[in-house]
């Protein structure tokens, strides 16, 4: 448990580093005078680093251990801060801040790999699904926090004070990896381990020939979309049957609130279920939110759609990390949380366009039902992959045991 909450503090100190700098990103593009549009592409290329490398780094962390990998996100989050302190906006527009974005992601997509691996090997199989919601729920405090924090350091001081702590975090963290307690965490992996990892041949490819991982990597992938495109959608669709913008803001409060009220009892629901049912609570939850979104107007009744919508969404990330760790060979971990995280920002890239595009041309509210219909779709394909999956689960856990 000791390690698991050094883990959680490594995770807080680079996620709401990463976080802070996205927000203050945006938020110093548009003071710099950029367009919506450079704006969205800006806040597009922070996948672009995770869509091509994160299986690289997956491979790399399973070989090599995570000191390097971690040491390069530190790096990389550091470099962003820079570009953004060196090089303002405000005198020389926004091309520095798309190096920025470009290097916050791959801190992110490494810290990621990292942390999510390392989360399973310090854990047991016993306690290891209340250790992945831990690290959901830290993630989500970041989410919420970082850029409340950050606004308010903004108005009182400048955009610049966020990014020295965006470049503080990571020293923070390096200084406090030189403390033999803190720094046994980031240990390599067995010598016996990497060898394996070192010799194994193969691809990508050969994680989604697996029924049980493939499963669980579409559910991710479509779960993820539903999250983005509904968090598009919802405001659009709410300002269009006249929500203020303080009330829209409820309306997502609402959902954030949810996903950190499901998060908190996740770990008493897994006592009666296995994870592989939540993906298919979630999933149904969110096809009847967002089917139930598009007949009401009003602030409250969109705000008890979006709390179902939350409830639903907000149970699937601790699961998938805990299912991801568990199908994937002992010496391709990383391999497989990376592939995930490929997926997940190939996912994020090109289908908020689309439903842009779509609510441009049908109105936001048809295309939270087409979302619907994608969501239902996706729970009927994680009920007919249910057998496979619970009978692979079942095996694993029951060979782990007698081990």
């Amino acid at each position: 448990m000791a390690a698991l909450l050094k883990l959680l503090l490594f995770t807080l100190l680079m996620h709401t580093a990463c976080t802070s700098l996205r927000f203050t990103a945006t938020l110093d593009a548009i003071h710099a005078g950029a367009s919506s549009f450079e704006v969205g592409l800006m806040l597009a290329s922070i996948s672009f680093g995770p869509m091509f490398l994160a299986i690289a780094a997956g491979r790399w962390l399973d070989r090599s251990g995570p000191r390097a990998p971690m040491l390069a996100s530190r790096l990389s989050v550091m470099a962003a801060a820079g570009f953004a302190i060196l090089l303002p906006a405000s005198d020389l527009g926004i091309a520095p801040l798309f190096g920025a974005c470009v290097l916050t992601g791959l801190s992110f997509m490494l810290t990621n790999v990292v942390i999510q691996r390392l989360t399973g090997d310090v854990t047991t199989p016993k306690n290891r699904r209340f250790a992945f919601t831990a690290l959901s729920l830290t993630t989500a405090s970041s989410n919420l926090a970082a850029p409340v924090v950050a606004g308010y350091v903004i108005e009182r001081l400048s955009y610049t004070a966020v990014y020295v702590w965006s470049a503080v975090a990571p020293l923070i963290l390096s200084v406090l990896l030189f403390v033999p307690a803190f720094g046994i965490v980031m240990k390599a992996r067995p010598r016996a381990v990497r060898a394996e990892a070192g010799r194994t041949k193969g691809s990508a490819a050969d994680f989604l020939r697996d029924g049980p991982m493939r499963a669980v990597l579409v559910a991710s992938v479509i779960i993820s979309i539903a999250w983005e495109v509904g968090n598009l959608l919802i405001p659009i669709y709410a300002a269009g049957v006249g929500l203020t913008p303080s009330e829209i803001g409820w309306v997502l409060g609402s959902f954030a609130a949810a996903t950190f009220i499901v998060r908190f009892v996740t770990p008493f629901l897994l006592k009666v279920v296995l994870e592989w049912h939540m993906i298919v609570l979630s999933l149904l939850l969110a096809t009847a939110a967002f089917a139930v979104m598009p007949l009401v107007t009003t602030q409250g009744a969109m705000m008890g759609a979006a709390f179902v919508l939350g409830l639903g969404l907000g149970a699937s990330l601790p699961n998938m990390m805990s299912l991801v760790y568990l199908f994937s060979p002992p010496e391709r971990i990383g391999e497989a949380i990376g592939l995930r995280i490929m997926a997940l920002n190939l996912g994020k890239s090109v289908f908020p366009v689309l439903a842009g595009l779509l609510g441009n041309w049908i109105g936001a509210g048809s295309t939270i039902w087409c979302l619907a219909a994608f969501a239902a779709g996706g729970c009927g394909y994680a009920g007919a992959a249910a057998r496979t999956v619970l009978s692979r689960m079942k095996a694993l856990r029951d060979a782990k045991i007698d081990g």
